[in-house]
């Protein structure tokens, strides 16, 4: 499809009508670049040009009103070390419909062999890596690097080769690195030196959990033996299933839950055994608990009434309730954080209903009177999760639940509880082949009602999620 731009010159009044087909901007290789193919299209004459013609060909580079044209563009093949650019313009009568940047890349190059996993022994030894190159480079010792004797010289060019070395290493394993910049001091490698020694590395050094009760399962690489303490004896809400360990091996932890109305710390303490002529290594594990939140909480009143609009059927305010027979209600900007929502009372029919949604995708959270069964499920475009649905009993009071807590790589996890207790979950971060991935901290509308029956709720609560808790208190 043509992009249309149409403009009209105040003086003349007269319509330029300018289409075109065509990328904001290209990347073109340094040799033999693959031609630039745009269509123009206009009510009157038109021409394409840049500002490089010693390197552009442009064919055709003009034309004539009323059809569609195709206009290669051709780059001729850069031998210089930088890219260069170019801008092309479409242009028709006074009118410049559009201007496109070209970067063809130049033909620089900085390699490295044998620059992967790098490692000393730690008694000390050598080692070495080659840089292939047709420019000057430098080479930058890290920070971390005091430990690394580095005896080639730290600056050439084209073809070279960075050797080093270490003495024995009678502490913790330690890394070096090496920066690799090319012509213009800009980074473009980082080579990492590793030397054997002791290790001792969890997986976390921070551990931020809810203020329930679990186990939590912490991974340790190690290549000694060693032990686990609470720096603090006396705090005994939280256990090990096991202190001492050979090697690598999963730190099993214990966390009871936090009855407290603050958050509560606690640092874990591992340490190698130690040896005749060997440092013992310590590392240092914070573990953060927070405080079950109170809930705001709201009642079906007047007030409540103005933030909700009816989006289907009857919805009836009474005595701080609201009944649908059946209907729904509408609200927009929920937040994420945990949710529990009452059913006051039903008849023998009803199905209530309870949808989260954020564009396509939906949370959906029914109970079904007739069967006695929650009825919940996921509007996940190509989601191939199955939902676990449990039984329930009708003639009682029951408090509906969804929870957000955040995945690993900052999406949403949603869990369905029923009168407080978790049966379902489902994370909606694409790994169950879900087109939408939902960003933790996202907001939703709130579908709230019954489709069948009569449903009466009487109350509903909000509690920030532990993710959000402010830490530094």
């Amino acid at each position: 499809m043509l992009f249309a731009v149409a403009c009209q010159d105040d003086e003349s009044q007269k319509w330029v009508d300018l289409r075109y087909k065509a990328e904001d901007a290209y990347i073109l290789e340094a040799t033999a670049p693959s031609p630039i193919r745009l269509q123009v299209k206009s009510t009157d004459p038109w021409r394409v040009y840049g500002l490089h013609d010693d390197w552009c060909t442009i064919t055709p580079a003009e034309g004539t009103s009323g059809e569609i044209f195709d206009v290669e563009v051709r780059y001729s093949d850069n031998s210089a070390l930088d890219d260069r650019i170019d801008t092309l313009i479409i242009r028709s009568d006074y009118w410049i419909g559009k201007w496109i940047q070209v970067r063809q890349k130049g033909i620089a190059y900085l390699d490295l062999e044998d620059a992967d996993n790098v490692e000393l022994l730690q008694t000390g030894s050598s080692g070495s890596f080659k840089i292939r190159s047709n420019q000057d480079w430098s080479v930058r010792l890290g920070e971390n690097a005091s430990w690394l004797n580095v005896s080639s010289d730290l600056a050439g060019s084209g073809d070279g080769e960075i050797a080093f070395s270490a003495g024995e290493n009678k502490g913790e394993r330690r890394y070096a690195d090496l920066v690799i910049c090319d012509r213009h001091g800009e980074t473009v490698h980082v080579v990492t030196v590793a030397q054997v020694g002791v290790q001792l590395d969890p997986a976390e050094t921070l551990i931020k959990t809810d203020y329930t009760a679990k186990t939590y399962s912490l991974d340790v690489v190690s290549n000694a033996s060693w032990t686990v303490s609470r720096e603090d004896e006396q705090q005994e809400w939280f256990s090990f299933e096991k202190t001492s360990f050979e090697g690598s091996d999963k730190l099993v932890i214990t966390i009871g839950e936090n009855p407290n109305t603050s958050i509560r710390n606690a640092t874990i303490i591992l340490r190698t055994i130690k040896a005749e002529g060997v440092t013992q290594v310590e590392k240092r594990i914070v573990l953060r608990q927070a405080n079950d939140p109170v809930p705001e909480h709201y009642e079906f009143n007047s007030g409540e009434q103005t933030k909700w609009s009816v989006n289907q059927g009857t919805a009836s305010f009474a005595d701080g309730d609201v009944t649908f027979s059946p209907g729904r209600l509408l609200r927009y900007e929920f937040c994420t954080g945990n949710y529990k929502i009452r059913i006051k009372k039903w008849d023998a029919t009803a199905v209530s209903t309870l949808y989260f949604c954020n564009g396509d995708f939906e949370i959906r959270w029914h109970l079904n009177a007739g069967k006695k069964t929650t009825d919940i499920s996921v509007r996940n475009a190509n989601s191939t999760a199955v939902h676990k649905n449990i039984a329930f009993d009708p003639s009682t009071p029951h408090e509906i639940g969804l929870r957000m807590s955040e995945t690993v790589d900052g999406y949403t996890r949603y869990e369905w509880l029923l009168d407080g207790v978790a049966f379902n979950s489902y994370a909606a971060d694409g790994s169950d082949g879900g087109s939408s991935k939902i960003k933790f901290g996202s907001k939703y509308s709130v579908f709230l009602g019954c489709s069948s029956g009569t449903v009466t709720y009487d109350w509903w609560e909000y509690a920030i999620p532990y993710e959000y808790f402010d830490w530094d208190d």
